[in-house]
């Protein structure tokens, strides 16, 4: 547990926050070139959705497909290249160019060993399978949580209310550790949590962020 009483648990966000996602979407743009305009629909679609709450998960794909087309041959052809295309390509780009951040395995580990509950709290399907990539243990986290798969994303009040249930923990006893703005540090507050970011790249919009090495620290400071 950690010494100062306060923090007992961590949830992290996955993608953009236990790797470096920037050359994994470089490799995702260079071998779909030709489907720029498609990923950038698609990735401003979902963007979209974000904090929104279609109670199950067939609500949530339906919507998204309407957002990407009208028709329901054009709705058909997303749904394959989402599931046969742009999904696959995803998890090859983590296994080719994905890159866990230095120390992050160790930071689990010591974390975990430390007493405190981990979480992980994924907007998107296949989180485990890009653990797996990364050459992190899923069976590391006590509670994990893909939001997508549920009906909702990031900060939508019933995945935050999933969360805390979850991990058995009053959002004032556990940190968030997140790379989005609009979704992580926003789901920290839905959940009364504590935040801390991880900055890619530019300025910190405030104290929060933090690059990597940064996080690392402050993670581990929660054992002293």
């Amino acid at each position: 547990m950690a010494s100062d009483g306060a923090i007992e648990g961590v949830v992290f966000d996955l993608d953009g926050t236990l790797y470096d996602k920037r050359p994994v979407e470089r490799w995702v743009l260079t071998r779909m070139l030709p489907a720029l305009p498609r990923l950038w629909r698609y990735t401003k679609v979902r963007t979209g959705l974000a904090g929104v709450d279609f109670d199950d998960a067939g609500a949530l794909a339906r919507e998204t497909l309407q957002r990407l087309a009208s028709d329901d041959r054009g709705q058909d052809a997303w749904r394959r290249w989402i599931a046969d295309s742009y999904e696959p390509q995803v998890l090859r780009a983590v296994e080719r160019a994905g890159r866990a951040y230095p120390g992050v395995a160790e930071v689990l580990l010591r974390l975990r060993a430390g007493g405190l509950r981990l979480g992980l709290v994924s907007d998107y399907r296949g989180a485990h399978d890009r653990l797996r990539a990364l050459g992190i243990d899923p069976a590391l986290f006590h509670f994990s949580l893909v939001t997508e798969e549920h009906g909702a994303m990031k900060p939508a009040a019933r995945m935050a209310a999933r969360t805390l249930a979850g991990m058995g923990l009053p959002g004032e006893r556990m940190v968030m550790v997140g790379d989005r703005a609009f979704a992580d540090q926003r789901f920290a507050e839905t959940c009364g949590m504590r935040f801390f970011g991880v900055l890619a790249g530019g300025d910190p919009p405030d104290p929060a962020w933090t690059p990597w090495p940064g996080v690392r620290a402050r993670l581990s400071a929660l054992l002293r």
